[in-house]
C-alpha cells in the first residue's frame, strides 16, 4: 500500500468539492453517527434531556434511570435515498431503497428494597440495566450521473498520474498501477523528447458515472441507569460498534482515440470493502431541578476502531478498429488491501426538556463534536508509515469542529400522541463554509399506547447538497456533478412494558 491510492482514490471519496485522502474522508464518514432511538425520539429528536424511553439506552443511559417498569421494543425501518445529480448540463436520478433493523432494546428494572415504613422516594430508588441495539448509520446510496465533456477526458487524470507518483519514462511504470494500464490500453502516450505523457483521447466524449454503496455502522450496548430520589439520574453503557462498507463505481467513456485513430469505449471500476469493530464508553446523568423540567448531558468517549481496508481497481478499453493488433485491452483487478486502527472524536451532549404536566413536553439538544482530533494508527506490527502520516495531517488540515442540535415536542391527546422534530448536523469542513454542507432533518410522527402495549409510527427528511467528480485534475478543470440527496426514512416501533 502507498500513497498512490490515495491519489487515485480521490474522486471516489471528495465529495465536497476538496481532494481529501481516501481514509480521511472514510474516518470523517464513520465519525459522524447519530444516536440511535426509537420511533418516538426519531420523531422528536431531542432526547438527552428527556429519558424513560429506550433510546436511552444507546443515547444517554442516565434516562434508564427513570424507568419504573421492565420494557421492550422492537424498531423496523424503511429507508429511501435519491440524489439528483446535475452533470455537464444534464440531470439524472439514483435511488436506493432497503428495509432493515433500526433499533431493539430492553430495559430490566429492579426497584431498590426498602425497610416497611421508610420514605420510598429517598435515597437509592432504582437501578435498571438494559441491552440494547442501534443502527448509528446507513451508507446506502446509489449516485449516477452522466453527460458530454467539451474540455477534458479522464485521460488527461491518467496523464498526469505519472508524474504524481514518481515514474518516470514508459519503463519505468510499475506492472499493475494504474499508469500502466492507461499506457497499455494507448489512452495515454509518452514524449520521449519532453519526457512527459499526454492523453491521447479527443474531447466531447460521453462520460457515464455510477457509484452504489451499501453497509452501515451498528452498536450493541449495554447500559446501566440509576434513578437517587427521583431528581437526579446517573448512567453509563459500554458500545461494541460494528462498520461494514461498500462503495462500487464504474465509470465509462465514450469517445474519440487521435493518436490511434479509433473510437474507444473505456471502463474503469473501483471497489471497496471496509470492515471495522471498534468500543467507546458513554456516561451521562439527567438532573430534575423542577418537577416540570430536566437538564441532561452525556460524554461518549471516542470510539476506537481496528478497521480492514481492501481497495481494488480495473481499466479496460475496447477500439472499434485494431490498435497494435487488437481491439480489446483487458486488464487484471489490482487489489491493495490494508488495516490501520482508527479512533474517532468524543461527543458532549446536552439537552433540556420541559414537561407539560401530563400534556407533552419541549425538548431541545445541542451536541459538540472536534472532528480535527481523528486519529490514525498503524495496526500491530504495521505503522503504516506515509499513509497514516498524510491521513493525520489531512485530518488536521481540512476538519475543524462542529455543532449539532435538534428541537422536538411531543403533544398527548389522550392515548394518542402527536411529534414533531428539527435537527442540524453542522459542516465538519474547515476550508468550506456553504451552509449545503450541513445536513437538516425533518421530522414528525404518531404513538398510540394502551394498557401495557404501544406502537409508534415516524417519518425523517434528511437532505444536504455535495458535489462530486468522477476524476480530478492538477488545473482544476475537472467535471463536477452536483448532487442534491435527500433521504427518506420510517420507523415503526412496537413495544411493551412487563
Amino acid at each position: 500500500m502507498n500513497f498512490r491510492i490515495l491519489i487515485s482514490l480521490a474522486a471516489m471519496v471528495a465529495a465536497t468539492g476538496q481532494v481529501y485522502a481516501q481514509y480521511s474522508g472514510d474516518a470523517l464518514r464513520f465519525s459522524q453517527t447519530q444516536f440511535g432511538s426509537t420511533a418516538r425520539f426519531k420523531a422528536v429528536g431531542a432526547q438527552t434531556g428527556v429519558g424513560g424511553d429506550l433510546s436511552s439506552v444507546g443515547s444517554n443511559p442516565a434516562g434508564l434511570g427513570l424507568f419504573t417498569r421492565s420494557e421492550f421494543s422492537l424498531t423496523p425501518e424503511f429507508n429511501s435515498v435519491t440524489a439528483d445529480a446535475q452533470y455537464l448540463g444534464q440531470s439524472t436520478m439514483g435511488q436506493k431503497d432497503q428495509v432493515s433493523l433500526a433499533h431493539a432494546a430492553v430495559v430490566w428494572n429492579s426497584t431498590v428494597s426498602k425497610p416497611k415504613g421508610s420514605q420510598l422516594n429517598k435515597g437509592w430508588i432504582s437501578f435498571n440495566f438494559g441491552l440494547g441495539y442501534n443502527r448509528t448509520q446507513a451508507f446506502g446510496n446509489n449516485i449516477t450521473f452522466s453527460g458530454t465533456n467539451g474540455v477534458n477526458s479522464i485521460a488527461d487524470y491518467f496523464a498526469e498520474l505519472p508524474a504524481a507518483e514518481g515514474y518516470g519514462a514508459p519503463s519505468t511504470l510499475a506492472a499493475g498501477s494504474l499508469p500502466r494500464m492507461a499506457y497499455d490500453n494507448y489512452l495515454i502516450g509518452y514524449d520521449t523528447n519532453g519526457q512527459y505523457y499526454f492523453p491521447e483521447t479527443d474531447v466531447n466524449n460521453i462520460q457515464t458515472h455510477n457509484i452504489d454503496r451499501t453497509g452501515s455502522q451498528s452498536e450493541i450496548n449495554f447500559a446501566f441507569g440509576a434513578n437517587y430520589e427521583n431528581k437526579f439520574y446517573i448512567g453509563a453503557s459500554l458500545g461494541i460498534s460494528n462498520i461494514r462498507y461498500n462503495s462500487f463505481s464504474e465509470y465509462t467513456e465514450d469517445g474519440y482515440n487521435v493518436t490511434e485513430d479509433s473510437d474507444y469505449v473505456l471502463s474503469y471500476r473501483q471497489s471497496q470493502i471496509t470492515n471495522g469493530s471498534g468500543i467507546n464508553l458513554k456516561v451521562g446523568t439527567i438532573f430534575r431541578p423542577a418537577p416540570n423540567v430536566r437538564l441532561g448531558a452525556t460524554f461518549q468517549s471516542p470510539t476506537w476502531y481496528s478497521i480492514d481496508d481492501s481497495y481494488g481497481e480495473k481499466l479496460d478499453t475496447r477500439y472499434a478498429v485494431s490498435v497494435d493488433g487488437a481491439t480489446n485491452y483487458v486488464n487484471d483487478e489490482e487489489i491493495y488491501d490494508f488495516t490501520y486502527r482508527l479512533r474517532t472524536p468524543m461527543k458532549l451532549s446536552g439537552g433540556i426538556g420541559y414537561f407539560f404536566n401530563d400534556q407533552g413536553f419541549i425538548s431541545a439538544d445541542v451536541d459538540f463534536v472536534d472532528y480535527s482530533t481523528i486519529n490514525f494508527m498503524g495496526s500491530s506490527g504495521n505503522q503504516g508509515g506515509d499513509v497514516i502520516n498524510n491521513n493525520n495531517r489531512a485530518v488536521r488540515d481540512n476538519f475543524k469542529s462542529a455543532v449539532n442540535y435538534r428541537v422536538g415536542a411531543e403533544y398527548k391527546l389522550d392515548k394518542l400522541m402527536l411529534r414533531a422534530g428539527y435537527g442540524v448536523q453542522g459542516n465538519p469542513y474547515k476550508n468550506l463554509t456553504s451552509p449545503d454542507l450541513n445536513v437538516s432533518t425533518f421530522s414528525g410522527g404518531l404513538g398510540y399506547r394502551v394498557n401495557n402495549y404501544y406502537i409508534d409510527l415516524a417519518y425523517q427528511n434528511a437532505g444536504n447538497n455535495s458535489d462530486s467528480r468522477p476524476y480530478t485534475l492538477d488545473n482544476g478543470t475537472e467535471p463536477v456533478a452536483t448532487l442534491k440527496n435527500i433521504r427518506h426514512n420510517v420507523f415503526l416501533t412496537v413495544g411493551t412494558r412487563f
